[in-house]
């Protein structure tokens, strides 16, 4: 798949998810008015759609829609940097 099919698809999931017309590259997700559940459809669409593996803090820490389509290029090419999940330190329930 081409740097630019990823890119369009990338945007096509965020507009459809998000239920707007276009998305940019240079657009923010939630900027355009998404949200964490809005987020988790983008991530198991593109999963099942690219095969890629993906997770949801991948979105969240994307700034805008052409950061997270170069995630999924690193993820489709299996170079995609881990990130640990950070404990909740001094919540309830917690230690």
């Amino acid at each position: 798949m081409s740097t630019d099919d990823i890119d369009r698809t990338v945007a096509e999931v965020w507009a459809d998810v998000l239920g707007v017309p276009e998305v940019q590259p240079t657009d923010g997700f939630f900027a355009l008015g998404g949200h964490s559940l809005a987020a988790l459809r983008v991530v198991y669409t593109l999963r099942d759609r690219l095969g890629v593996p993906l997770a949801l803090r991948d979105l969240m820490a994307a700034r805008t829609c052409a950061d997270f389509a170069e995630t999924v290029r690193a993820a489709l090419r299996g170079d995609a940097p881990t990130r640990p999940l950070t404990p909740l330190v001094g919540r309830r329930g917690t230690r």
